[in-house]
C-alpha cells in the first residue's frame, strides 16, 4: 500500500513539474529564441519595425508562413514610452494587427472590418487609458504583427501593398 502512495506521489510531482514547464517556461523560451534570431539576423532592435516580403518556400523567419500575406513585425518595449502606430492601410483587401505576450499568448487582434477607416492610428501603452485609439498592454514587452493579404500576385499589386507596408510608422 505504501508503494502505491509513493508512486502516486511521484506521478503527481512529475505532472505538476511538466505542467509548469509546458505552460510557464517553454513559451517564454520560444519567444526569447525568436526575439534573439530577429534581433541578430535582421539587425533590428526593440520598437523598430521590420517588413517582410511575401514568403516563399525558402522563407524561414516564420515556420510555414502563409504565402498570401505581407508581414510587418515589431518587438515592443513599453518600459520608457508608449508606442504610436500610424499607417494608411489598404482599403480593398484584408489586413490585421495583433499583439502577443512574451509567452506567445495573443491578447489583442483587430482586422480591417473592425476599423472605421483604413487609417491605422493606435497608441500602445502600459498605463490605464479610456481613449478609443489607445490599447492597454497587459505586459511591458511583447510582439506585434501586421498582416496584409495579397490576393493578386501581379507585380503592380504587390508593389502597391509594399509601398503601404513601408509607410507604417512606429514612434
Amino acid at each position: 500500500m505504501k508503494k502505491i502512495f509513493f508512486y502516486l506521489g511521484i506521478i503527481l510531482v512529475m505532472s505538476i513539474c511538466s505542467y509548469n514547464l509546458t505552460i510557464h517556461y517553454i513559451p517564454n523560451i520560444v519567444y526569447a529564441v525568436f526575439h534573439y534570431k530577429i534581433e541578430k539576423n535582421q539587425n533590428i532592435k526593440d520598437n523598430e519595425i521590420k517588413h517582410f516580403d511575401i514568403p516563399s518556400d525558402q522563407s524561414r523567419n516564420v515556420v510555414m508562413p502563409n504565402p498570401d500575406f505581407l508581414y510587418s513585425t515589431i518587438f515592443y518595449d513599453l518600459s520608457e514610452k508608449n508606442l504610436n502606430i500610424n499607417a494608411n492601410m489598404p482599403d480593398s483587401t484584408y489586413w490585421s494587427i495583433s499583439f502577443y505576450k512574451p509567452n506567445t499568448i495573443n491578447w489583442f487582434v483587430k482586422n480591417n472590418q473592425e476599423f472605421v477607416t483604413n487609417n491605422l492610428d493606435l497608441t500602445l501603452t502600459f498605463n490605464d487609458s479610456e481613449s478609443e485609439n489607445v490599447i492597454k498592454s497587459p505586459v511591458k514587452k511583447g510582439f506585434m504583427i501586421i498582416r496584409i493579404l495579397v490576393e493578386k500576385k501581379d507585380q503592380k499589386t504587390i508593389e502597391s501593398y509594399r509601398t503601404l507596408q513601408k509607410n507604417i510608422i512606429i514612434n
